[in-house]
């Protein structure tokens, strides 16, 4: 088992290599200086083409001379990739503490140093919170911090408990921590951060 994994990653260097070689240097510099985005990225590719079927609707772009569309048939092209879902609802220190009752801003700042919740800092002033992270009483969701510790970013980590993954199922890691499955969510995490895709 150990030897296949060495193999497969021997064989993931080998294509990441070689697709560097159509990349600008301005394109690798940018990859090198952020490899957790790189990671993400991986981890998000080898799940989608894990999914069942996945393969036989990918669109491969590549190549010096990329497809040219016009601007309609490009609308009508993202439009029908694009999924539609509810608009996060993100929520400010204060409203967080008012909600959860607790007495101060800097408790909920508490519980983000303590990877008790999901945060990352806004567009304008502060920092925002995902509402879908807490229960009906505005309290954090049991597990979280059994997946903060393995992300740096606090949005890396919500859109990873927010995309459906197929090491789990198709379902997404925040709807399993609602139903109390912490250990898979926990195994799941583990094995994206380690490299583990499948």
């Amino acid at each position: 088992m150990v030897q296949t994994k060495s193999r497969d990653v021997e064989a993931l260097t080998l294509v990441v290599q070689d697709a560097a070689k159509n990349l600008s240097p301005y394109a690798i510099a940018t990859l090198v200086a952020h490899p957790d985005a790189v990671q993400s990225a991986l981890a998000v590719a080898a799940d989608a083409l894990s999914v069942k079927g996945a393969g036989e609707d990918l669109e491969i772009i590549r190549g010096t001379n990329p497809l040219s569309v016009d601007a309609k048939e490009a609308e009508q092209r993202i439009t029908a990739r694009t999924q539609t879902g509810k608009k996060e609802e993100l929520l400010t220190s204060k409203e967080l503490a008012s909600r959860a009752g607790l007495k101060t801003r800097q408790s909920v700042h508490d519980w983000l140093q303590k990877g008790r919740i999901i945060g990352w800092q806004g567009a304008k002033r502060g920092y925002v919170f995902p509402a879908g992270q807490f229960d009906g009483r505005g309290r954090p969701l049991d597990g979280l911090d059994r997946i903060t510790p393995h992300f740096d970013d606090g949005y890396a980590a919500w859109i990873w408990l927010t995309t459906p993954r197929a090491a789990i199922g198709g379902a997404t890691p925040l709807d399993l921590l609602r139903k109390g499955e912490f250990d898979q969510v926990a195994a799941a995490v583990i094995g994206d951060t380690q490299g583990d895709f499948a």
